[in-house]
């Protein structure tokens, strides 16, 4: 009686797996997600970011594994490029209407033309003797420029008299695995929240190709309380802005010292490779705003803490 029972245990655990594996995260049925009604009736965009929210694969579809370890060789279909063909984005641009006045699709495969070489003169072409001639003139020596200071750059000529502050938090970036460290920039005139290529590949991030573009998600939390935001980033090949440009004095960090501050370092030079922008603005921006006196840059209360920004002129 008790291998009959420990069968029917072992049948039920393997039709639980299999309907958990099946489990839609978009609408809770039990179907995969290409074949989701709900997902499906979505456009492009919302299909990226339920894709990434709900921690899919981009080129498959699978909620087993990331992008990074799929093994599908499948490609979109519209444009070849690494990700499902539900993920299109379609191009913004117009269609290319053929001599006969037709148009072409987006789609069609583009041809690059091999540039023409130039046609060689007649005089060239009779007379081998010039161009020997002309290979026996004496070249003259190249000059190379010489090293020496680097010249001074806009930001820090403008910053003479004044440095200026850029707001800035520590946050901890939650890849589902590991959690890290790192600062990030609020600033509400960037779109949409970005990271770094570089720090993206540190953190091991999964990153979906969205045409030459590629995006991530990622749980941003504040290193006090209770506040979590699942955020999509759009990766760049290059974020790395450094604020302040010179350090300031101990006197100045001092007169912040009563708030609890979002970077306790605000106040020496550091590379940011990480934007909250203006899509997530809203979400960690409180009320609170303190000035405390000329010369000395403003406070801004933040989920994160209190963040400072803005020109300083006092040493």
């Amino acid at each position: 009686m008790a291998p009959r029972i420990r069968a029917s245990r072992t049948t039920e655990s393997r039709r639980d797996r299999g309907i958990n594996s099946y489990r839609c995260r978009v609408c809770r049925g039990i179907h995969p997600l290409r074949t989701c009604h709900h997902f499906l009736r979505l456009s492009p965009e919302k299909r990226l970011r339920a894709v990434l929210i709900n921690k899919y694969c981009g080129n498959c579809l699978a909620h087993q594994h990331s992008g990074q370890d799929c093994r599908s060789g499948g490609l979109c279909r519209v444009c070849g490029k690494n990700h499902h063909t539900l993920l299109h984005i379609p191009s913004s641009r117009r269609p290319v209407r053929s001599a006969s006045g037709a148009s072409s699709p987006s789609t069609a495969p583009h041809v690059k033309r091999r540039p023409r070489r130039p046609a060689r003169s007649a005089s060239a072409a009779s007379s081998p003797s010039t161009s020997a001639h002309a290979d026996r003139r004496p070249r003259l020596p190249v000059s190379r420029p010489v090293a020496g200071p680097p010249a001074p750059s806009v930001d820090s000529f403008l910053q003479h008299r004044s440095l200026i502050l850029l707001p800035t938090a520590l946050v901890v970036l939650d890849t589902g695995s590991k959690n890290f460290e790192t600062a990030a920039l609020i600033d509400p005139c960037t779109p949409v929240s970005c990271i770094d290529d570089s720090l993206a590949s540190a953190f091991k991030l999964p990153t979906t190709c969205v045409g030459d573009e590629k995006v991530c998600t990622a749980v941003i939390r504040a290193k006090m309380g209770d506040f979590q935001l699942e955020t999509m980033l759009k990766v760049e090949p290059r974020v790395r802005i450094r604020t302040p440009i010179r350090q300031l004095s101990d006197s100045v960090r001092a007169r912040f010292g009563d708030l609890r501050l979002a970077d306790e370092q605000f106040h020496r030079p550091a590379t940011i490779s990480l934007i909250l922008g203006a899509d997530v603005y809203p979400k960690v921006i409180q009320p609170g705003f303190l000035a405390r006196e000329d010369g000395l840059p403003v406070a801004q209360s933040t989920v994160f803490g209190w963040i400072v920004s803005g020109a300083c002129t006092q040493p």
